[in-house]
């Protein structure tokens, strides 16, 4: 049977006699890549139409104007409709299986003499568990304007984060919004994908109710990831230490390594492995050089106070993408007596551990015990 989801932008816009594109997102199950694809429109008695599909099949009315290209291995088909006429306009379906009453999204066409179309939507794709980054251009608004990420669900846009600071509870510590200089571009920087974070999603600037010049971005979450189970959370005690063990894919060239403190939708610097520490913890924070695991950097703080508990950000960048991993830093008054420091090492669970640990665990390390979980 058809599997999950599938979505597109929710309205175009054409002009008469000219074209337009339009892009439907599947989820890459066996059963998608292989079903019959379908563009229908919305006529009397709500029958959707056939208009093409892959099976070869075009109506009389559209043959040699309309194109329907399937993209399996993206999740994706995208279908052209040119020489368009005001009667084009209407509700279509883009969809998959042997009917067309199965799997579809629904599209608000409209058509008029000078109406733009809206272009294509961007295509990004990420592992569960992993993360994403995506480009936003300048659009046509002022630098100094508002920028914002919003989910589109039908005809409106609920509010994901913007650089007011706001951030939506799902997205808590795990997605950054940044501008790029005074051109009005900025950068998305999501981690911890979700299966529930595929979708549509807009970048704009200005209000979030102008459509005017959106750029659409349509995130898939691939279900099978080859990415482990990391802890998710760390503990550690007023005046102690902890590692935190950061890890990237040691096959990548990867100018910049480094973690940062999530605050509000934004992620400042604490340090990297070029050299530099931020003012607020110098001589608290270093990289242990004794760590020679591939494909991993550990990060020591020292001197830990109540102030430190809040979200940490490894990442690794090398200017065309970046890959960043979150982690939750609490931190507890009370002491230990013992004869050693007190330290917290963040450790990586086995397979095991990690498949089935879903309630905090308490684990034993040098002078203290502290609560580690996994997501």
């Amino acid at each position: 049977p058809v599997s999950s989801t599938l979505y597109g932008p929710s309205f175009l816009a054409g002009e008469v006699g000219g074209s337009v594109t339009h892009q439907c997102f599947y989820s890459t199950s066996p059963a998608n890549r292989q079903d019959r694809k379908y563009w229908c429109k919305v006529v009397r008695g709500g029958v959707c139409s056939t208009i093409i599909s892959t099976t070869g099949y075009t109506s009389k009315g559209h043959q040699g104007r309309v194109s329907l290209q399937d993209i399996p291995q993206n999740g994706t088909f995208v279908v052209t409709m040119a020489k368009l006429a005001e009667s084009d306009a209407g509700i279509y379906r883009c969809g998959i299986g042997s009917t067309n009453r199965d799997l579809f999204a629904h599209l608000n066409l409209t058509v008029s003499a000078d109406a733009g179309a809206l272009g294509t939507t961007q295509l990004v794709q990420g592992e569960l568990r992993g993360s994403v980054m995506v480009l936003c251009p300048p659009g046509d608004s002022q630098g100094s304007e508002k920028r914002f990420w919003c989910q589109v669900v039908r005809l409106s846009c609920h509010l994901i984060a913007d650089t007011d600071g706001y951030v939506a509870r799902s997205h808590q510590g795990r997605i950054s919004i940044t501008p790029q200089g005074s051109s009005g571009a900025f950068k998305i920087l999501i981690n911890d994908l979700k299966k529930d974070d595929s979708g549509l999603y807009r970048c704009g600037t200005g209000k979030l109710s102008s459509w005017s010049s959106p750029h659409l971005v349509a995130l898939q979450v691939t279900t099978a990831s080859t990415l482990p189970r990391r802890p998710k959370f760390l503990t550690g005690t007023v005046g102690g230490s902890l590692s935190i063990k950061c890890h990237y894919d040691p096959k990548g060239s990867y100018q910049k390594k480094y973690l940062c403190r999530w605050k509000a939708g934004s992620c400042s610097l604490l340090l990297d492995l070029d050299g530099f520490v931020d003012k607020s913890c110098q001589g608290r924070v270093k990289i242990d050089s004794s760590d020679q695991e591939p494909g991993t950097y550990t990060v020591v703080l020292s001197q830990l106070r109540e102030e430190d508990a809040g979200w940490y950000w490894c990442g690794a960048g090398n200017g065309h993408t970046e890959h960043t991993a979150s982690l939750k830093l609490l931190i507890q008054k009370e002491t230990f007596s013992s004869h050693h420091p007190a330290t917290s090492t963040l450790v990586k669970p086995t397979p095991a551990s990690a498949a089935t640990s879903s309630t905090p665990s308490e684990r034993s390390t040098t002078g203290m015990s502290h609560t580690m979980g996994t997501t």
